[in-house]
């Protein structure tokens, strides 16, 4: 993943919109085989001590659950060339506005990878369970908070559409309830 095509990703990152126009993301763009390494075993331990199970348990689409199995621990994911962490910076933004202001940004990142070919993965576990570890390895200081690792690289089969509820099974009218 060459480094212009990660700047045209982080490009469109910082077109998203953010409370009060805030702008609160901090991006580290990881690609040190040591360091990715790491945060892959993190992930692992993260989903071997009890996020594999909650996923096992309230996802139901069992494909999905075995390329997560597979992307923590034979590669897909964890052996992306790029790992994207992106921090939401609580200088410029409360903590509590973070997550609206931050995962949009990470929506038009993983939208940008799809349009240049690229798979990519976002995870949470990592930077919620894992933040003590990611804050040191990546030097962050205190008002950085890692709230999402995005993973990119050339997917190793050619990626079919993402299965999608239909929009109108999703959508009521005036309220809950009302079919649309």
């Amino acid at each position: 993943v060459p480094d212009s095509d990660v700047e045209r990703m982080l490009a469109a990152a910082v077109h998203a919109p953010s409370a009060e126009n805030t702008q609160p993301w901090t991006f580290i763009v990881v690609r040190d085989d040591r360091n990715r390494a790491l945060l892959a075993g993190w992930w692992t331990e993260t989903w071997n001590a009890g996020g594999g199970d909650f996923v096992k348990q309230s996802v139901e689409d069992k494909a999905l659950v075995a390329d997560l199995e597979f992307g923590c621990s034979k590669g897909g994911f964890a052996a992306a060339p790029v790992v994207i962490v992106v921090c939401a910076d609580t200088d410029r933004v409360p903590e509590i506005y973070a997550p609206p202001s931050i995962y949009p940004a990470v929506q038009n990142m993983l939208l940008a990878a799809a349009d240049l070919g690229y798979g990519s993965c976002l995870t949470t576990g990592l930077t919620t369970f894992g933040v003590d570890q990611v804050r040191e390895l990546l030097e962050l200081p205190q008002n950085l908070i890692p709230m999402a690792a995005v993973y990119v690289g050339l997917p190793a089969r050619k990626l079919s559409p993402p299965r999608r509820r239909p929009a109108t099974s999703l959508t009521c009218r005036e309220r809950f309830g009302t079919p649309w």
